[in-house]
């Protein structure tokens, strides 16, 4: 499916194969739907907005201009759209996630690591955990990532590094309650 470019693929839609868009739909709707719910929707809109991304694509698709990133462009779309909505709810604490690990140790462990770092990401104001999803789930560039935020390069620049010293001091304050909270339970034990 990666083998054919999404140059390709949107060339053979405008040329009457509608039917390729499928391919489209199939390389981005994972990345779409996960973008939304690491931006607070829950499943449902998720899935919503997931599918009103992929359809105005498709309606917008001979605006999109070649020489950009489709990837930009259908992400521009996505976090309007999330904008739009307004929807910041809150998520199940709980997801529903598959991995391709062999044990079930491993799943878990996933589970866990995954479900902790969405939750590290919740702390942080939207404009730090968008760039941040942005640049390391979605692996786009600056460029992009201006482009789709409104943000000029360098605000990205310092927001990605923003973003970064944010996340460190949330997980150094936790694991300095960690240590507390363990040291407390330590002493309440030994008084016993």
């Amino acid at each position: 499916m990666d083998q054919i470019d999404d140059a390709s693929i949107i060339e053979a839609v405008l040329n009457g194969n509608k039917q390729a868009f499928a391919d489209i739909v199939r390389r981005y709707q994972n990345k779409l739907y996960g973008l939304f719910r690491k931006m607070g929707s829950s499943e449902a809109d998720a899935q919503d907005l997931t599918q009103e991304t992929l359809i105005k694509a498709y309606r917008k698709l001979a605006s999109h201009n070649p020489a950009k990133s489709f990837a930009g462009w259908i992400y521009t779309i996505a976090v309007n759209l999330q904008k739009d909505r307004g929807s910041r709810k809150l998520r199940d604490p709980i997801q529903e996630a598959s991995y391709d690990s062999e044990t079930p140790e491993s799943k878990l462990l996933q589970k866990e690591l995954r479900f902790e770092l969405d939750h590290l990401l919740e702390a942080l104001p939207e404009q730090y955990r968008l760039v941040l999803i942005l640049r390391y789930t979605n692996q786009l560039n600056h460029n992009e990532i201006a482009d789709i935020t409104g943000m000029s390069v360098r605000q990205v620049t310092n927001a990605v590094f923003r973003a970064k010293i944010s996340l460190r001091k949330i997980v150094e304050a936790k694991e300095g309650q960690r240590y507390d909270i363990l040291g407390a339970y330590r002493n309440k034990k030994s008084q016993s």
